[in-house]
């Protein structure tokens, strides 16, 4: 990803570095009601929103994104040895 991830929260941006690392690929749609957008494979896995509504959103879209097969733990982060 070339571009500078631009959100306010910490943590959707380390888990936006996550999935660049595992592989995928995160573009971001702009306008009303943005959203990035996962991709892996070319393949739309899901979409992350920008300023989350609850504290639960976040782990929501980790398992989300695992369960497209992201290589990713519980905590979001890369796991190289489950790429393997």
């Amino acid at each position: 990803m070339g571009n500078v991830v631009r959100t306010g929260r910490k943590e959707t941006r380390e888990l936006i570095r996550q999935i660049v690392a595992a592989g995928g690929t995160v573009k971001c749609k702009k306008g009303k009601g943005r959203r990035y957008k996962v991709y892996l494979d070319g393949k739309l896995v899901g979409c992350l929103a920008v300023t989350p509504s609850d504290h639960r959103s976040h782990k929501n879209s980790i398992a989300m994104l695992r369960r497209s097969g992201l290589q990713i733990t519980t905590k979001g982060r890369f796991c190289e040895t489950a790429a393997s």
